[in-house]
């Protein structure tokens, strides 16, 4: 899995390898004349103990080696700087079609991948793992190019001054990374707990929060506290063995090295005091010694980066490899009618393949009939609108909206066609106005306006700091329960659907505003095929058609009054919510 997440994340820079190129050469580039600078140095060592042993100053050769030595230094740190500059552009580039695909995938996700993972683990892969990605990228990539360079360009060196003394080091280096191997090796499996048990904190973190009213209700702190703390210790101590398996790596390699240097520098001072090197060169070798160990251990400490980053990548590319909503077809049909009709032909779907829940659905609901659906929880009421709606893939049948098979009407296009207003109100941060006119870019404000009169929300709204213009917190916080039940509503009538798609929300609300929302759903209702998933019996007497569900099946069909006299199912349930 290593080598697959390195390669796709390696595809992203497929697009930039003009740019690449560049900021390879110039790291390299960078690298060589910093490389140089060592045997300058020792030449200038080398001069001036000339000028002690010959009495005389060689001043002028050691002016011109020092001005070559300040240029190799300028021309290394100019273009070390134009390398950085380019690969910071091009990470900032990359990690925006990272994000910008993880947003396409988040649109084209199957619903049920938000049923299986919590809002702050998607979060955390979205936040946390790209810029997980973004550090690797962006710090190592070059440096790996830079270390390799320097690594050959030291070698280079070495044997042009004295390869025997090279033999040193070259010994040394493989065998400061052998005994690191082994702990590189264990740190990637560490580095992947780190980040899943990342995401189980943030996501726990957000329920908590999120939910903070109900903990207090039922005096869940301390078992809060409890769970918070034993995930916080799972990911302190997984944390804490990545990272030591990570810091171990360096004190390792810096210890076989020291031993490396020492040996170069006993055996180069004999062979000086000999007469078979120049000062300058042992002063040379020694510093070459000392930075040939540096890329390998540099090399060898990005081992927690890289684990780190292959964590990341696994959670991103799982998240963009999920499962999505089945494309829609070429030449899909627009339907000419807008009647709103629907029907359900032997319909039959199951979650999985070999758990069917629904057998066999036959529904014909006419244009403007008001359909009720009731049932036990679990029974399939949701299940049946979020068919209908495509959220969900059937497994057989087919069910056709205005005459065409949903399959080939586009979602876009289907969609257009309903509206919604759940029992879970979510309103969006920003003004009034902009959610009532959400299903339109810069819909009309009058429209706006009618649409609130028509759900019975305008009053409220004109009494509000702002009116239309008022901001709305994070989850509409900001107003009552009621207020944002009304909003919903009148947003849904805003948009102008021809099928409405209503779960009463009637609950826990006061009896005035619970007045209001039923005449701005009846408003809503005026003239469209609606379907409501009721809870309350008594609002739905009136139903043109009322489906008792059990089981993820239709098993009673017929109005009130013709469910009553059956004496199954519905009656018993009515009669049970005012026994």
């Amino acid at each position: 899995m290593n080598k697959s997440v390195f390669k796709r994340l390696l595809g992203y820079l497929k697009a930039y390898r003009l740019r690449l190129f560049f900021v390879f050469l110039f790291a390299s580039i960078s690298t060589i004349f910093t490389v140089m600078a060592p045997f300058i140095i020792g030449k200038v060592t080398t001069t001036l103990f000339a000028s002690i042993k010959d009495g005389i100053f060689y001043w002028e050769t050691i002016l011109w080696l020092l001005a070559i030595l300040v240029c190799l230094y300028l021309i290394s740190q100019l273009f070390s700087f134009l390398q950085g500059f380019y690969m910071a552009k091009i990470t900032a580039n990359v990690m925006r079609e990272i994000r910008s695909d993880i947003d396409k995938k988040m649109h084209r996700l199957k619903l049920n991948y938000y049923d299986t993972h919590t809002h702050g683990d998607i979060l955390s892969i979205i936040t946390n793992d790209v810029d997980t990605i973004n550090n690797t990228v962006s710090q190592n990539l070059t440096s790996i190019v830079t270390q390799v360079i320097t690594a050959i360009g030291i070698l280079l060196m070495m044997l042009t001054i004295s390869p025997k003394l090279t033999l040193i080091p070259v010994i040394i280096v493989p065998l400061s990374l052998l005994s690191a191997a082994g702990v590189m090796k264990s740190g990637g499996r560490h580095y992947s707990k780190q980040q899943e048990l990342l995401g189980q904190l943030n996501g726990y973190i957000e329920e908590m929060y999120n939910g903070q009213q109900i903990v207090q209700s039922f005096n869940y702190q301390e078992r809060a506290k409890l769970k918070f703390y034993t995930l916080n210790e799972e990911l302190k101590s997984s944390s804490y063995k990545a990272e030591t398996t990570a810091g171990t790596v360096s004190p390792i390699t810096t210890l076989v090295n020291d031993i490396g240097y020492v040996l170069c520098a006993a055996i180069g001072c004999l062979r000086a005091i000999g007469g078979w090197i120049t000062v300058g060169n042992v002063q040379a070798m020694l510093e070459y010694t000392r930075r040939f160990a540096e890329p390998f251990s540099s090399l060898a400490g990005m081992a927690g980066s890289f684990g780190a980053a292959k964590a990341a990548g696994n959670r991103i590319f799982t998240l963009l490899d999920a499962e999505e909503e089945l494309p829609d077809i070429k030449n899909c049909v627009i339907p000419k009618d807008r009647s709103g009709s629907v029907t359900f032909q032997n319909v039959r779907f199951g979650y999985t393949p070999d758990h069917i829940l629904m057998e066999d659905v036959n529904l014909t609901i006419k244009s403007g009939q008001k359909v009720a659906i009731v049932g036990p929880t679990g029974a399939g009421k949701t299940t049946l609108v979020n068919l209908l709606m495509r959220f969900y893939e059937i497994n057989g049948g087919s069910i056709i909206v205005d005459g065409v098979d949903i399959h080939n009407i586009s979602r876009e296009e289907l969609r257009s066609r309903f509206g919604m207003v759940l029992q879970d109100t979510w309103l969006f941060e920003g003004t009034i106005a902009e959610n009532l006119g959400y299903a339109q870019e810069n819909m009309d404000k009058n429209k706006i306006i009618a649409s609130a009169k028509s759900a019975c929300a305008h009053d409220f709204i004109k009494t509000l700091p702002g009116g239309y213009n008022m901001m709305l917190t994070k989850g509409a916080e900001n107003i009552s329960q009621g207020e944002r039940q009304l909003l919903t509503i009148a947003r849904a009538i805003a948009s102008d659907p021809e099928i409405m798609i209503l779960d009463e929300a009637t609950s826990n609300v006061d009896t005035h505003t619970e007045v209001l929302i039923q005449k701005a759903m009846t408003q809503l209702m005026k003239g469209r095929t609606s379907f409501v998933i009721a809870h309350r019996l008594s609002t739905i007497r009136d139903a043109d058609m009322i489906l008792y569900m059990e089981d993820g099946n239709i098993k009673e069909i017929g109005n009130h009054d013709e469910l009553m006299n059956k004496n199954g199912k519905y009656a018993a349930l009515y009669n049970s919510q005012f026994s």
